[in-house]
């Protein structure tokens, strides 16, 4: 069985949330509180981050994809309602993807179905460089604020102080692995649109790590298109009763068309 770290919580249909790069499970404790009231929450750990064991060293996102998918059946978790943030967004996709694997829905936050840009390629690059050269605690300590627009900064300050605390705890080797996985990883656009079940997507007006542009052209493949206003890349925390709103009405929607 895959060594996943998870916590889970309510009762209902089952929902997972997929973590982003460099972030963990308990990121999504608040915000799950509501969404656990009508729904089985699941909340992994990716593998090599928090406290999941690391993939084997040359990692694709095929292959955390499929160490995930491996657990959502072990778990005996049927037809979930698959949600990722902006790395969990690529995995959602690679899932998505894998034949035999039973998925009611999926969702992208903040996230993409295109692969990275060369401009991309070479800032993943200066990322690796710079965390072999710095280590993980410059790098966690300059990369998590800027996530959040601007103005969300001051009264999102807890919340970053939190996902810097756990981002320090990572393991160099699991950081740049996962920069080198999602710079290689494919397109995924034709996935995305061959998805049969409902397909919704949560994207900021000024997300610094996916810009609005290149969200709106996936508008045509997703069923459930939203766009936060003054909003970075962190909505959960910078929007977060607005995209609890959003995503229970997804999941409502989807119930009563079961």
């Amino acid at each position: 069985m895959p060594d996943i770290a998870y916590w889970k919580s309510g009762k209902g249909k089952p929902l997972v949330l997929l973590p982003g790069f460099g972030e963990t499970k308990e990121m999504w404790a608040d915000f799950a509180r509501p969404l656990s009231d009508r729904y089985e929450v699941w909340c992994p750990d990716l593998p090599g981050f928090g406290e999941s064991k690391a993939a084997e060293a040359g990692f694709s996102l095929r292959t955390v994809a499929q160490i995930l998918g491996q657990w959502l059946q072990q778990q005996g978790i049927p037809n979930a309602c698959l949600l990722g943030h902006s790395l969990g967004g690529y995995l959602v996709l690679e899932m998505a993807a894998l034949p035999n694997l039973s998925l009611s829905a999926i969702g992208l936050f903040h996230s993409t179905a295109f692969a990275d840009t060369p401009t991309k390629k070479e800032s993943r690059d200066q990322t690796v460089a710079f965390l072999e050269k710095h280590g993980v605690g410059p790098f966690i300590r300059s990369f998590v604020p800027p996530l959040f627009a601007a103005e969300n900064r001051e009264a999102c300050r807890q919340a970053i102080e939190n996902l810097v605390a756990r981002g320090l705890l990572h393991p160099k080797e699991s950081l740049i692995g996962y920069t080198r996985a999602m710079r290689d990883r494919n397109e995924h656009l034709d996935t995305l649109r061959k998805f049969s079940g409902p397909k919704l997507m949560i994207c900021g007006d000024k997300d610094p790590a996916v810009p609005l542009d290149a969200s709106l052209k996936h508008q045509q493949a997703i069923t459930d298109f939203n766009i936060l206003e003054n909003c970075g890349h962190m909505g959960m925390f910078e929007k977060q009763a607005e995209t609890q709103d959003i995503l229970l009405r997804f999941l409502n929607a989807l119930s009563l068309n079961r």
